[in-house]
């Protein structure tokens, strides 16, 4: 995996490590101007490229692949290999996990399984999907698979998990008008190698099957750990606030005892790259200072 880490090296101290885990079809390059921004403010901050993607890969052709099963449980394994290196390199810091979209989901599959090993996650671009969807996704994915092989690159799951985001913004500019609503940013991924595309059977299918998991064991997850859900508020991942609301409503009912929930009015699936994106680097910044005195 490739790794990479931002901090102010001027600084006597810090206020904490924050791991940032990206999202599917895009690279943690994405991130540098707010993970520069947490490291001007005292924060120890890293991120590595997920498995298949950006950095992580031998040849283009790996592009969208890991192996041939468990994609989702190998992503989950990543974060928790590297989580344990920094926990004993900062024992004496707190340690916070920045999830978005699909990292948002490795990120709460990580707090079910090892949520006592970090201080608190935000959650950025998530959704909460009905088991239903999950069920035929994830049994279309394995027919898709188990016919085509794990490395066939199918328009059909492509579809399934990304086709009805952009028709919500009908017409569209663009495949990837519903990422964000600054033109600029969307041409910036499209143009980029290594954003987008469509990405391996195997890989869509362990990620519906990850999601299925998600799904089922929610009462894993700590009460105790502080979590921040942030949304755009016309995010199509999200399902346009519904869904996103349904994830807020979920850790409510399991009684999550710090849990923080914004939507930021307008703003679509990227919103580190929207036009609130001060707004919401202030507010993640203010989330994690206020946890150190807690």
């Amino acid at each position: 995996m490739e790794c990479f880490k931002w901090y102010d090296e001027a600084r006597a101290a810090y206020q904490g490590v924050v791991l940032i885990v990206h999202g599917m079809a895009e690279h943690i390059e994405r991130y540098d101007e707010f993970a520069n921004f947490l490291a001007e403010n005292g924060y120890i901050v890293y991120g590595h490229n997920q498995r298949g993607h950006k950095g992580s890969i031998q040849s283009d052709d790996d592009y969208g692949y890991m192996s041939a099963d468990d994609n989702f449980f190998i992503l989950v394994s990543d974060v928790d290999e590297i989580v344990d290196k920094l926990a004993k390199e900062y024992q004496d810091l707190p340690l916070y996990l920045f999830g978005h979209s699909m990292g948002s989901f490795v990120a709460q599959r990580y707090a079910q399984l090892h949520g006592k090993k970090i201080d608190g996650m935000i959650l950025s671009g998530s959704s909460k999907y009905s088991k239903p969807l999950l069920l035929s996704g994830t049994v279309l994915s394995w027919l898709v698979r188990k016919i085509k092989g794990p490395r066939h690159r199918s328009k059909l799951l492509y579809n399934l998990i990304f086709g009805a985001f952009n028709r919500k913004f009908r017409p569209t500019r663009t495949d990837a008008d519903w990422l964000n609503t600054v033109p600029a940013e969307v041409d910036k991924y499209i143009t980029d190698k290594y954003c987008g595309g469509i990405l391996t059977a195997a890989f869509y299918h362990d990620f519906l099957r990850g999601l299925k998991e998600l799904n089922a064991n929610y009462d894993l997850i700590p009460k105790d750990l502080p979590i921040m859900i942030i949304s755009g508020e016309k995010d199509a991942c999200g399902g346009l606030s519904k869904l996103i609301i349904k994830l807020y409503k979920k850790f409510k009912q399991l009684n999550i005892f710090d849990l923080t929930f914004k939507l930021y009015p307008e703003a679509r699936h990227e919103i580190i790259h929207e036009k609130c994106k001060d707004e919401v680097y202030s507010d993640c910044l203010e989330w994690l200072n206020k946890r150190q005195s807690k």
